[in-house]
């Protein structure tokens, strides 16, 4: 006997022992049936009847892998498909019926005449065998179905073993296959069962599914497959690797004319649709791969931060690894809350600014979201994406826009950013814009940890000496809205002092601020409490521009805090709207409060720190400098909140001064100083001039009237006179007397233009005489599409901090 022949024996035996037990079972053996009737074949029929018998019967289909999309805010700028399977589950009335009968004809012709196993095509497999050859027809579409299911799923679980059983040739698994293919035939149509097995097949080159072949291999979908294109994909099922017609085009073209062949023989093409399709190219237009991961995205970052976001949704599974396996197998549509637009014009906004050329020693990161929802619009950076995750010049993985859990970085010192807390808690307090500060001192004097709450108070060594980054010293009167203006340190701690620095911390987390540190294990929102050092409290916390951002728009939003979100909506695989839970939107602040804390941070806008990048339209904002290397701007309007870092992201080396930083096209720029208003700001107000184009402008909320604070007392109208008489009118009523900036109007140059306050405050406390040009302004009021253009660059000579 043959070689051939004798490694053929197992397979006879299994298939004959299959075919006699199901045949005995079905009631099919016949007086005519050639096999011979001896002792060792009713011992197999008998064997295999019992086997048969034994067998579960309760089949489960799976659901198949499928990949989940995210999409821009239009739903239709793809960010990135993800997926475990490069599948897209499709109904049948999706698939050309040319893709149904190729595949019928060749895989199994007598489909839709059996029920699920095929005595004719079983024998043929035994007699195949028995002569040597191989067990070919041994398996109907449905058994392949169930065949190609169980491996699936034991795949899913992680059961290797389990799914190198399901393919095993055995009598026992042969026998199992036909069990349950009877049981599918009995619970399924065989438009169903044809439709999963479509769904659920592998067409080689990681695409698995028709509908992902048909897009992969022909830029097209099931839907439109022409016979040839319809007669190569249902070649290649039988063997992926080597029908691949990417990778052997010969082998494919070959095998599609197999196929081409058999729709002929059993009547699904006449002759001259098989001469046509035969002498058609294979056609073969490989799409581009689908962006199966975030390091394939356009938008990187944005897709890290979304999947990041994702794992911490309970509608997603209950561990954070099973949730992202959902999202990659679901078949989710994901759409996000980005506005491609937006996050174009901001990225140019920063390229104009610092580019990847600066990193790794220096960097920047802005984050826009709408103030009254919270959705995320725009989040870049100055670097490129390292999909390695390895320090390469200009990229990196970290997210500087995003908290730790969203993407890796720990923030970074807000610098006076965070004095927005003290101005907010003074005014809970009933202390307005004109409450005159006590107890202002000296740069460098000393404070003490008696001089602050208890509770929040500075450590037991050296007493703290805070200074002001820049620009003239307050007077001693100076009040709230001059020390918010511009930005005054001292003025600030001695602020802190009096109303209270453990009060100014219950402030800040009521409203949600929190630092940017690692997550903690047990969920909650931040790694490690919010500092109660006043050093930090009221000068630098860590945090990450999308925090600050929100922090912003709770003022513009009349008190109203929107939590952060990426996500517009999320459909499941059946097109149902999933049920993310999302946190909605709460009142933090009074609205009276909010209202008049806006009223104070919109002159840092129109007289103090951020009067170089204003926006044409009526916004808050806020310089932020801190000495260990870090500058922001962030500012809002009731529509958007932009911050913007910009700083040295991986060392603290004094470095942030006297350096050169690069635009996206090539230029540099010397810098003596970093600011806030000449690094960050710049960016700042082109972000928000994209963001508001073509918008309306919204008012903030009208302030209440600030409380009264010890007695106030009218101002004398001094418009029009002379400095030192002003200052004698003024002086005479109770007041101090502080000389600010000169601002354009109608009065004689050098004479007093207005006051600030204008009408009354509190009797001793400052009086900001303004300086008339002598040239009225005019102003000019934005454009139904796009506000005033930036000026050419940053002064040369900046303001106080």
């Amino acid at each position: 006997m043959k070689q051939g022949r004798l490694s053929a024996i197992p397979t006879v035996m299994s298939l004959l022992a299959a075919f006699l037990a199901v045949s005995v079972v079905g009631g099919f053996l016949g007086a005519g049936l050639l096999i011979p009737a001896t002792a060792m074949m009713g011992t197999v029929v008998k064997s295999g009847t019992e086997v048969y018998e034994a067998l579960p019967t309760e089949f489960t289909s799976v659901v198949p892998q499928q990949q989940s999309e995210l999409l821009a805010s239009d739903g239709k700028t793809v960010i990135a498909t993800l997926y475990s399977e490069n599948r897209i589950v499709v109904p049948l009335s999706a698939i050309s019926p040319w893709m149904q009968k190729a595949q019928v004809s060749i895989e199994d012709h007598r489909f839709y005449e059996h029920g699920g196993v095929d005595i004719e095509g079983i024998g043929s497999a035994v007699a195949g065998a028995a002569l040597g050859g191989t067990a070919r027809g041994a398996s109907t579409l449905t058994q392949q179905y169930v065949k190609v299911t169980l491996e699936k799923a034991a795949l899913d679980r992680g059961d290797t073993k389990a799914a190198k059983a399901a393919k095993a040739v055995t009598a026992s698994r042969k026998l199992q296959e036909l069990k349950y293919a009877a049981q599918v035939e009995k619970e399924m149509t065989k438009e169903q069962i044809l439709q999963n097995y479509l769904n659920l097949v592998y067409f080689g080159d990681q695409a698995y599914g028709v509908e992902a072949a048909a897009r992969h291999y022909f830029r097209t979908t099931a839907a439109k497959l022409t016979i040839p294109q319809a007669a190569t994909l249902a070649g290649v099922v039988q063997q992926p690797g080597a029908n691949d017609p990417v990778k052997n085009p010969k082998a494919a073209l070959t095998r599609r004319n197999v196929v081409l062949e058999a729709m002929h023989r059993y009547g699904y093409i006449d002759a001259t649709q098989l001469k046509t399709a035969k002498a058609s190219p294979l056609g073969v237009i490989k799409a581009d791969p689908p962006k199966n991961s975030c390091a394939a995205s356009s938008y990187p970052y944005w897709c890290n931060y979304v999947v990041n976001y994702l794992k911490t949704l309970p509608a997603f599974g209950t561990q954070p690894n099973e949730r992202e396996g959902r999202i990659r197998r679901g078949g989710y549509r994901i759409v996000t809350t980005l506005d491609p637009d937006l996050q174009e014009r901001a990225a140019e906004s920063m390229g104009r600014i610092i580019s990847p050329q600066d990193y790794p020693t220096f960097g920047a990161a802005a984050t826009t979201i709408e103030s009254n929802t919270g959705k995320i619009r725009a989040m870049v950076q100055s670097t490129s994406y390292s999909p390695t995750g390895k320090p390469e010049p200009g990229k990196t993985q970290v997210n500087w826009g995003a908290d730790f859990r969203y993407g890796a970085s720990g923030g970074f010192s807000v610098g006076s950013t965070m004095k927005l807390f003290a101005v907010i808690e003074a005014l809970k307090q009933g202390k307005g814009e004109s409450y005159v500060i006590p107890d202002i001192r000296p740069p460098g004097t000393p404070w003490y940890p008696r001089d602050f709450q208890n509770g929040c108070t500075t450590g037991a060594g050296a007493p703290w000496t805070p200074g002001n980054a820049e620009g003239d010293d307050p007077p001693p009167g100076a009040d709230i809205g001059i020390a918010t203006r511009n930005s005054i340190n001292t003025a600030f701690v001695a602020l802190a002092a009096d109303i209270g620095t453990c009060n100014i911390r219950n402030t800040a987390l009521a409203m949600g601020m929190h630092n940017s540190s690692r997550a903690a294990e047990d969920g909650s929102q931040d790694g490690k409490p919010l500092s109660t050092y006043p050093p930090t409290l009221l000068l630098g916390e860590d945090a990450s521009p999308e925090t600050m951002a929100q922090m912003y728009a709770i003022v513009a939003n009349r008190g109203i805090s929107c939590p952060n979100t990426p996500l517009e909506s999320v459909t499941d695989s059946d097109g149902k709207k999933v049920d993310l839970q999302l946190p909605g939107c709460r009142r933090v602040l009074e609205e009276g409060i909010a209202n008049q804390a806006a009223g104070i941070f919109q002159t840092v806008m129109t007289e103090g720190t951020g009067r170089p990048v204003q926006i044409g339209r009526p916004s808050i904002g806020k310089t932020g400098t801190d000495a260990d290397n870090e500058t922001w701007f962030v500012g809002a309007t009731p529509q958007y909140s932009t911050a913007v870092w910009a700083g040295t992201p991986d060392q603290n080396n004094g470095s942030w001064g006297r350096m050169r930083l690069h635009s996206v096209d090539g230029n540099a720029r010397y810098y003596p100083k970093a600011m806030g208003y000449l690094i960050p700001g710049p960016i700042w107000q082109g972000v928000m001039r994209a963001a508001h184009d073509g918008k309306p402008v919204v008012p903030f909320g009208q302030a209440a009237q600030p409380a009264d604070d010890g007695g106030t007392v009218d101002i004398p109208d001094v418009r029009g006179m002379a400095v030192d008489e002003a200052t004698t009118a003024i002086e005479g009523a109770g007041f101090q007397v502080t000389v600010g900036g000169r601002v354009a109007s109608g009065y004689p140059r050098g004479t007093v233009a207005r006051t600030r306050p204008t009408d009354r405050a509190p009797k001793g406390s400052a009086v900001t005489l303004r300086i008339s040009t002598g040239v009225r302004s005019t102003p000019r009021a934005p454009t139904a599409n796009r506000a005033a253009a930036p000026p050419a660059a940053p002064p040369a000579a900046p303001p106080a901090p």
